[in-house]
């Protein structure tokens, strides 16, 4: 039965930077829609904003999104509410309506990283967010299959399990693996100050640029905001579809399954991905889908080789990308969600881990 369900997330439509036309949100509306549910959206960042004094978030534009957020929910009437990264929106607020709508069930799902080691974009803050909303919800799912780092939430009391970053056929709409020469070699997109994990050693991305550039100083290499300006929206989805390989580094890799949503970005649009061993992405992925290494060597060498080599680049790129659409397309990730929500949740009819029991 199709559900009435309010999505609660960052949409980001006041404040443009960023756009987050390729998130998962907007992937999760789309697959739902496609399920024949019904999606209302809210953007709980955007009201803040629109609550405060010039369009600034304030304690007292916060306390008023809350009260309409409310009442927005008591007039819907949903099924479902859906949060992401909805940080604006208080446990408070959901009792009330947990209150006055008695069979209404809540997800909250969050894409950034919950080890402690990450000081930003992740982290304690982001673990903390998500253990303000365990006592109200009924499932929290997030972008890391890591028992040990999933074991903070007390899984003896809350349901929380592992939710993929989804590719989106109306979204990753480029085919790559079709181009025997794009315009750039290799893309790696990251704040330039941000540490990043290769193989077992924190470097800054800018350092990551600089190394890579020495290593490769006859190839067209993309590198946002290093050797090139900033890309955000439609501008970056563009750079990235005119790109042979992505490198695809988080702040650590050796948590389970945990990626940014940059690794669906990269095979969605048919680019080859080059991913790190210790993600345990080679648990779901051939060395024939995705450019796997365990050493700065190894990388080096992968990068080489497929330089040298476009017919195997677009062959071992084709065959990433159809595999990624096969475990993790943004209807099948949207059904996980549904079924929990319906509560008629099997675990077997999904080939990546889901809530743990």
């Amino acid at each position: 039965m199709p559900l009435r369900i309010i999505h609660c997330a960052n949409f980001n439509q006041i404040r443009l930077k960023g756009c987050y036309l390729s998130s998962m949100g907007y992937k999760l509306n789309n697959g739902l829609t496609r399920l024949n549910h019904q999606v209302i959206t809210y953007s709980d960042r955007d009201m803040s904003r629109a609550f405060g004094f010039l369009g600034n978030k304030t304690f007292f534009s916060d306390k008023k999104n809350n009260e309409n957020f409310y009442q927005f929910c008591l007039n819907i009437k949903p099924d479902a509410l859906i949060l992401g990264h909805a940080d604006t929106i208080t446990a408070e607020t959901l009792l009330k309506i947990k209150d006055k709508l008695k069979n209404i069930k809540i997800l909250q799902w969050n894409v950034d990283s919950i080890n402690p080691k990450v000081t930003s974009g992740g982290g304690l803050h982001n673990i903390n967010n998500i253990k303000a909303k365990l006592p109200v919800v009924d499932y929290t799912v997030i972008t890391t299959a890591d028992r040990k780092l999933l074991n903070a939430f007390d899984l003896t009391k809350n349901k929380v399990g592992f939710i993929p970053n989804p590719v989106d056929n109306s979204i990753e709409t480029a085919r790559v693996f079709a181009n025997e020469s794009p315009e750039y070699d290799l893309f790696f997109a990251a704040h330039p100050d941000a540490l990043r994990d290769v193989c077992g050693k924190d470097y800054t991305s800018k350092e990551v640029a600089a190394f890579l550039t020495r290593e490769f100083p006859e190839q067209t290499l993309c590198f946002p905001k290093m050797n090139c300006p900033a890309l955000n929206g439609a501008a970056y989805l563009d750079a990235l579809k005119k790109s042979a390989m992505v490198l695809n580094l988080s702040r650590v890799n050796s948590d389970y399954l945990y990626s940014s949503d940059r690794m669906a970005h990269a095979m969605g649009n048919g680019c080859l991905a080059l991913v790190d061993r210790h993600t345990g992405f080679a648990d779901f992925f051939s060395d024939d889908e995705i450019a796997f290494y365990s050493s700065k060597d190894e990388l080096l060498e992968k990068i080489k080789f497929y330089i040298h080599s476009p017919k195997e680049r677009m062959k071992t790129a084709q065959n990433g990308h159809k595999r990624y659409f096969e475990l993790f397309n943004e209807t099948l990730i949207a059904k996980y969600v549904a079924s929990l929500l319906e509560e008629t949740y099997n675990p077997k009819d999904y080939p990546f881990p889901t809530i743990i029991e």
